[in-house]
């Protein structure tokens, strides 16, 4: 299950994310980054992930294609979680995506994560 977390900061698109991602809900993702895209020249990802498990292979040909499309447009990623697998992916991600500022933050430190991906 995918659902938005609002956000002040109009650059910021904000999802909790717990189990397997459909189609219908990376859709609605997508729809909230492009119309952060009709506003901003770049924007920002901030994902909670509970639990994550995986991603509905339509659904990922989608996020395949809208980040091919978009991938010079995104600024920073904050990733928030206690997953060791999903903190190593975001190091990984920070490294594999230049000019895109990925940081992962333990539960614990929620709070600064929304103020790093707001800040600047």
């Amino acid at each position: 299950m995918l659902t938005l977390i609002p956000f002040d900061d109009s650059r910021v698109v904000g999802a909790r994310i717990s189990g397997k991602i459909t189609r219908p809900e990376f859709e609605t993702v997508a729809a909230a980054l492009e119309t952060a895209l009709e506003k901003h020249d770049k924007v920002r990802f901030y994902a909670e992930m509970e639990t994550f498990g995986g991603v509905a292979m339509d659904a990922l040909f989608e996020d395949l294609k809208f980040g091919l499309r978009h991938w010079r447009q995104f600024e920073r990623e904050a990733v928030v979680t206690d997953s060791d697998w999903l903190r190593r992916l975001g190091v990984l991600a920070d490294k594999l995506l230049p000019g895109i500022d990925v940081q992962v933050f333990p539960r614990d430190q929620l709070d600064a994560a929304k103020l790093w991906i707001c800040e600047g």
